[in-house]
């Protein structure tokens, strides 16, 4: 026997079927309460994961990196690009890693979550060509000769005695330089971001004696800047 509570008045058994239906759908609504929140309850642990995955993944490429720049010349420092560039990359890493897990790993029945699919790889991926760019750029002016590398990974050294082509122009609203050698290496970069003190003393014997100083003469020998 089950009990109901009519319109008014005081609860009243119900017997019969409609006693057991009234059980039924008792048992039934709580059945699906508790689906429900077992579910929730699963969805926010699977989140959290996803959110962990990622923040692991992120401190492991920022700390990678951060290795990766500590590592010093002999004698000069190598300059590389603005870590601002390294906190978009990792920014964009995060991004591209948390949607590529919340989107790769939910049923997609109707097809409407491959807009998200796609954008995240290719946040992802832009990311990681901000990360290969810190990564591999550097420049190392030194006293005879200024060595870089491109955001390719490919290594070149420009000695000032052999660069043909050295002006500075302003393009999208920055000033970039560029130093060719005659050898063919091409340098392109904004000196307001990098120091490049010994190449613009260079340039100054250049522009008082006519020609580019040899190796040694910008170390105080017979070729020093005459005044």
């Amino acid at each position: 026997m089950a009990w109901g509570r009519p319109l008014w008045g005081p609860m009243r058994p119900i017997s019969g079927a409609a006693g057991a239906g009234v059980v039924g759908l008792r048992f039934a609504s709580m059945r699906a309460a508790a689906r429900l929140r077992t579910r929730y309850r699963r969805r926010m642990s699977a989140f959290v994961v996803k959110i962990l995955l990622v923040l692991a993944v992120l401190i492991l490429v920022v700390a990678a990196v951060s290795r990766m720049r500590g590592r010093r010349s002999v004698g000069s420092v190598r300059q590389r690009m603005p870590k601002l560039v390294l906190v978009v990359g990792a920014l964009f890493v995060a991004v591209g890693g948390l949607l590529g897990l919340t989107s790769f790993t939910q049923q997609d029945t109707d097809g409407m979550l491959w807009p998200m699919r796609i954008a995240s790889v290719g946040i992802l991926l832009g990311g990681a060509l901000f990360l290969i760019m810190y990564r591999n750029f550097y420049v190392e002016p030194r006293v005879d000769e200024i060595a870089f590398r491109t955001i390719w990974g490919r290594e070149a050294v420009i000695v000032y005695a052999d660069i043909v082509d050295y002006y500075v122009r302003v393009h999208g609203g920055q000033l970039q330089l560029t130093v060719r050698a005659a050898s063919g290496p091409r340098l392109r970069l904004n000196p307001n971001i990098y120091d490049l003190s010994p190449l613009l003393r260079a340039n100054e014997f250049r522009q008082h004696n006519g020609r580019w100083p040899l190796r040694g003469e910008m170390h105080g020998g017979s070729g020093t800047i005459q005044r």
